[in-house]
């Protein structure tokens, strides 16, 4: 194949594949996303075996750059939850804060202006109220907090792992290895495009 045929089959296939990648997204099937794309790119074939390796290429793509940012995605969420953390106690030390209320009561009766024609209210008693309010805190930050922790916790990967058993009807899958698992996901979908 010549320069000009390759660099035209990129220049074709990238645009497809952000639109297979925004279709699978939304949760499209196979199905739905092969006739979508031909209708918007104006395509006369499109096969289903195509948009299937579409989409494995895109998850692959998709799961090498999650592995490339998962430690910087990490770090920054560490770092997000550490600011709120940090915000919350500020907050939970200020709500322990005692102060006093001020409360202002006036008097008064409406007086009319004879000249102008208006009304207005004359004040003739002022009443003010000190309180002393007595702050205990608002636990709903010691809730927060304890809830940003535990988010802290899993990314670090501090609890221990949930089991999760893998069953298709009545059959234990969990003993497969992820290859084997992968296959007969892929099996799985194969069945399913020829069935829809």
């Amino acid at each position: 194949m010549s320069e000009y045929q390759n660099r035209k089959r990129r220049q074709t296939k990238l645009p497809r594949l952000e639109l297979v990648a925004d279709l699978y997204k939304r949760g499209n099937s196979l199905r739905k996303v092969r006739e979508e794309v031909m209708r918007r790119l104006d395509l006369k074939s499109y096969s289903l075996q195509t948009v299937h390796a579409d989409v494995k290429l895109l998850l692959k793509e998709w799961r090498e750059s999650r592995i490339e940012k998962t430690d910087e995605a990490v770090q920054l969420e560490l770092e997000r939850i550490d600011d709120t953390i940090r915000e919350l106690w500020d907050e939970w030390e200020r709500s322990k804060q005692n102060y006093t209320k001020t409360s202002n009561k006036r008097k008064g009766a409406p007086v009319k202006d004879k000249e102008k024609g208006t009304s207005t209210l004359r004040t003739y008693q002022k009443e003010e109220v000190e309180t002393d309010v007595i702050c205990m805190g608002d636990v709903s930050y010691i809730s927060e907090i304890r809830h940003q922790l535990i988010e802290r916790r899993k990314l670090l990967g501090l609890y221990a792992p949930e089991e999760k058993s893998l069953t298709l009807n009545k059959y234990d899958l969990s003993n497969l290895t992820p290859e084997q698992q992968d296959i007969l996901l892929d099996i799985g979908e194969q069945a399913l495009n020829v069935t829809e």
